[in-house]
């Protein structure tokens, strides 16, 4: 069984489909596409049905996390500014990585091309 602190809660709180899709727009021309790429995991990974609730507020974290405007890093930071949000982000996959499908990464896949153009399929 995963804990979910309390801090998981609160980063929870940030997300939501829009603001998604606008983060993940942003970093990819910023940041590596591996954030990307794990965020998008994240996201499909969410809408799976066999991933258990308790799996699922960490990937709500992470992913709040990742849209938080002030988080611990500031993105703007080069280099630097998006570590934080690859560990969170990379913890989360980890966590949930006995549930990742072909049918998953190869979403992530497609929509990590489309992300500089920001028509993500199934992302708002």
């Amino acid at each position: 069984m995963i804990p979910i602190p309390s801090t998981f809660k609160k980063y929870s709180a940030y997300f939501n489909e829009h603001d998604l899709k606008g983060k993940i727009r942003y970093v990819a021309g910023k940041a590596g596409a591996w954030l990307v790429y794990d965020a998008l995991i994240l996201f499909y990974l969410l809408k799976d049905k066999n991933v258990p609730a308790r799996n699922k507020m960490v990937m709500v974290a992470a992913l709040g996390y990742f849209i938080l405007p002030a988080d611990l890093l500031a993105d703007i930071i080069p280099v630097l500014g998006f570590t934080d949000d690859i560990a969170f982000l990379s913890f989360a996959v980890s966590t949930v990585s006995s549930y990742l499908t072909p049918e998953i990464k190869e979403k992530a896949m497609i929509a990590l091309g489309a992300s500089h153009s920001g028509k993500l399929p199934g992302l708002g």
